[in-house]
């Protein structure tokens, strides 16, 4: 047995294309590609990923917070109850 070892000489003697599955009826490779985990498919994998994701509802939040600290709790209350209705009218009456 040469310095590489049998696990070196199994590995350079079998293709290991040719053991994998392909076309329609491919599973999932445990050896390779290891168990699947559902959270990591779940939950995004970085912190800035879930407040990228809802971005435009937190700047909605933080505009609406400035509005109501500046001009008082009616002016964001007004500006979502037009909303709805302009929504509402498009929904509705197919407005474009």
């Amino acid at each position: 047995m040469n310095a590489r070892g049998l696990g070196s000489q199994l590995k350079d003697s079998i293709p290991v294309t040719e053991l994998s599955a392909s076309g329609p009826f491919e599973s999932h490779d445990l050896l390779r590609k290891g168990f699947s985990c559902v959270k990591n498919e779940l939950l995004p994998s970085h912190p800035l990923e879930l407040s990228e994701k809802n971005f435009q509802l937190n700047q909605d939040k933080m505009n609406f917070s400035t509005l109501r600290n500046i001009q008082g709790l009616f002016a964001p209350l007004k500006l979502q109850m037009e909303f709805k209705a302009l929504i509402f009218l498009m929904i509705h009456h197919k407005v474009k």
